[in-house]
């Protein structure tokens, strides 16, 4: 059986609209998701078993290696999504203090949690999230939050390039559902968007939060234009008829999305309040990120 995919979803790069196009493709029965404790703790102790029948592998969480890219000792093959280091800080922030369904909303409002808190605190709860964590999770690597974590940067940038198998950016979101489409074989990446703070939805974020953000996320700026400028040349070498590709897609996704809505609008089911289509309950992750195992460097 061919080795299962694996979307390490980073949070807040558009993740509930692609993890909705995967289920439509695979399933049930061959995805796996890990995003609660309980998910873990359910197959704590297992080796290969565990994906035993699985296509597919979904959560935010670290790989137990990375290079050899593996989970529960199987190979799998790796995909992801990435966004502005700063851009999704200031979306997940705000989602997660907005929507009663996460697990840091009572935590991040009965303490008045604000942005620059988000992103300086050593607590327990938040010391992984404003800190460079793009860079933790692409390279599997532990280091000084304090401090430039120099090597696992190149390790990620090493990963993103020649170990995952593909990678796309919320910014160019049709090109990479296509690139990221022909890498898993999907026959259907017609989408609606999932997940989406409203409009109205804002946080007190100013300048001064937003060059802290830049500061205390460098490797994470570093690895974002690293990524944007290999995913340039990647879609570069498609050639033209790639453009043509993406042209067509858009086109008719946006008919699909336009009755989506329609039927939204008639069901009642558009929308919760400050966030449009919500993800479904079970994607709600425990904590951010759990490792199964431990990382590799």
């Amino acid at each position: 059986m061919p080795e299962p995919f694996f979307f390490l979803h980073l949070p807040r790069t558009a993740g509930t609209t692609v993890n909705d196009i995967l289920r439509a493709n695979f399933r049930p029965g061959e995805i796996l998701s890990l995003y609660r404790d309980s998910d873990f703790k359910r197959l704590a102790g297992l080796g290969s078993e565990a994906l035993e029948g699985i296509r597919l592998i979904q959560g935010h969480t670290l790989l137990h290696s990375y290079d050899p890219p593996l989970m529960y000792s199987r190979l799998v093959r790796v995909f992801t999504f990435l966004r502005h280091p700063v851009t999704r800080l200031v979306s997940e922030y705000a989602f997660l203090k907005t929507w009663p369904e996460t697990s840091l909303y009572r935590f991040l409002n009965d303490n008045a949690v604000t942005f620059r808190d988000y992103l300086t605190s050593k607590r327990r709860e938040l010391r992984y999230r404003g800190k460079n964590p793009m860079t933790r999770l692409l390279s599997g690597c532990d280091f000084d939050l304090d401090g430039f974590p120099r090597q696992a940067l190149d390790t990620a940038k090493r990963h993103l390039e020649s170990v995952f198998g593909c990678f796309g950016l919320q910014e160019r979101f049709d090109e990479s559902l296509l690139v990221i489409g022909d890498f898993l074989g999907l026959q259907n990446v017609y989408y609606e968007r999932r997940n989406v703070l409203a409009k109205g939805v804002k946080e007190d974020v100013g300048e001064a939060d937003v060059q802290l953000a830049l500061e205390k996320n460098a490797a994470d700026m570093e690895l974002y234009a690293f990524a944007c400028e290999l995913f340039a040349a990647r879609v570069a070498a498609k050639g033209p008829g790639f453009a043509a590709r993406v042209r067509r897609f858009r086109a008719v996704n946006a008919r699909y999305a336009k009755v989506c809505a329609l039927i939204a609008q008639k069901t009642g089911t558009g929308g919760v309040g400050d966030i449009e289509n919500p993800k479904d309950a079970f994607l709600f992750p425990d904590q951010f990120p759990p490792s199964p195992g431990k990382p590799s460097r």
